[in-house]
């Protein structure tokens, strides 16, 4: 089961092409791994347009150099989409009551180029160097005037409004990554999908620029977030500047209705009541086999990392606290930069999983629209210490899983 966001176009960057291309980007997933004051951003994109040659524009605090992007292999963003998905699952009576704690969960271990050569004078090339298929440059600005006389110069164009939004980084003290993409050799994977670009560097604000990328924005927008943290000093991550949208999890799907469609309407009713906010969609710790193993409930995919490390990511352990964000907004909501917050709270199980419709186990779960029901049904031999209305911990270790693929195959 896919569950396709349609409405879902973000990116924490900007694309820039020719005068009069038509880019646009519809769907980003970002990894932040971060170790006291280094960061290390991981951005998947895709992208839509008749260019064959342009460019991803990042805003950066620092200026970097080859040692600090690169690349990473796309099947590591695959794994943690699908290991901290949204999930479906299906109970019956005898699952949902033979559960025991020991059967909880997985165990396991985790294991720039001369096309650059010119620039406005307010605009200064800070570094630059071809590496991975991509031509890569670092620019300093004074004003958003001299940015984008340079994009001119070489070819590339803003979409209109564009200026004053590079104005507030450039206030900010913020550098920019240029990223020039061609086509051949960076062919796209999966039909319209970049390969995965990877971005070191240190900031004392552990944070996500989205407002860069409204100025190509079409309406609604979204992005998915996997932090990697702590797990015993850092624990899961939030977002301080923006309210988090409640949603059901633990609850039956009301009669007659799909995962997919259930989630996409909870999504659009909660962002239109409470405006531009985020959903914590997964918060648990990931430690080797002999701390306690990898846990999900059910497990969605391999309850171990390509390679056994969080190192690709750019964390150097072999355990996180793995916390995966939903953020939406217009671009009239994205007001700020996206600010997260290390809570400090350990010890967290939490992924958002909904469970697929069995009058006979009313007794045991709600309706996550309607509640309890008036006349619950009831499994046959029941024992009665379930019947007090309350889920099952541990009734979910044997769930029939249906996976949720959430916005990364392909837009709608």
């Amino acid at each position: 089961m896919f569950l396709l966001l349609s409405t879902a176009h973000a990116f924490c960057g900007a694309y820039v092409g020719a005068p009069g291309a038509n880019l646009t980007n519809y769907s980003s997933e970002v990894v932040l791994a971060r170790e006291g004051d280094r960061t290390t951003l991981t951005l998947v994109s895709d992208y839509a347009g008749d260019a064959t040659e342009f460019a991803l524009l990042l805003p950066v605090p620092m200026v970097l150099g080859p040692d600090d992007v690169g690349v990473i292999d796309p099947v590591l963003l695959d794994w943690i989409d699908a290991y901290s998905t949204p999930r479906e699952v299906e109970y019956t009576c005898d699952t949902a009551f033979a559960a025991s704690p020991a059967m909880l969960g997985c165990g396991g271990v985790m294991g720039c180029g001369g096309s650059y050569s010119m620039y406005d004078t307010a605009t200064d090339v800070e570094s630059s160097w071809s590496a991975h298929g991509y031509d890569f440059v670092v620019l300093s600005a004074e004003e958003s005037s001299g940015l984008l006389g340079w994009l001119e110069i070489n070819g590339y164009a803003v979409p209109e409004g564009g200026e004053a939004v590079l104005q507030e980084y450039i206030d900010a003290g913020s550098f920019f990554l240029a990223a020039r993409v061609t086509l051949d050799p960076v062919a796209a994977r999966d039909g319209d999908w970049l390969w995965p670009i990877q971005v070191s560097y240190r900031a004392d604000v552990f944070s996500l620029p989205i407002r860069i990328g409204t100025i190509s924005s079409e309406g609604e927008q979204e992005v998915v977030i996997y932090t990697l943290t702590d797990p015993v000093a850092g624990g899961e991550v939030g977002i301080a500047n923006y309210p988090r949208l409640e949603i059901p999890t633990e609850c039956m799907l009301p009669p007659a209705t799909t995962m997919m469609d259930w989630y996409g309407a909870r999504l659009t009713d909660a962002h239109a009541e409470g405006g531009a906010g985020w959903v914590r969609e997964y918060s648990w710790e990931l430690v080797p086999e002999v701390q306690g193993g990898y846990h999900c409930d059910p497990c969605t995919a391999e309850p171990v990392a390509p390679g056994g490390s969080f190192e690709p990511f750019g964390r150097n352990s072999d355990s996180a606290h793995l916390t995966r964000l939903r953020m939406r907004y217009t671009p009239a909501q994205a007001t700020e930069d996206l600010q997260l917050y290390v809570s400090g709270i350990t010890g967290v199980k939490e992924q958002l999983k909904i469970i697929r419709r069995n009058p006979e186990l009313e007794e045991l779960f709600p309706y996550c629209d309607t509640g309890w029901a008036e006349d619950p049904g009831t499994c046959p031999d029941a024992p009665l210490v379930r019947s007090a209305r309350a889920p099952s911990p541990q009734a979910s270790a044997f769930a029939l899983l249906a996976v949720l693929a959430m916005l990364r195959r392909r837009r709608a």
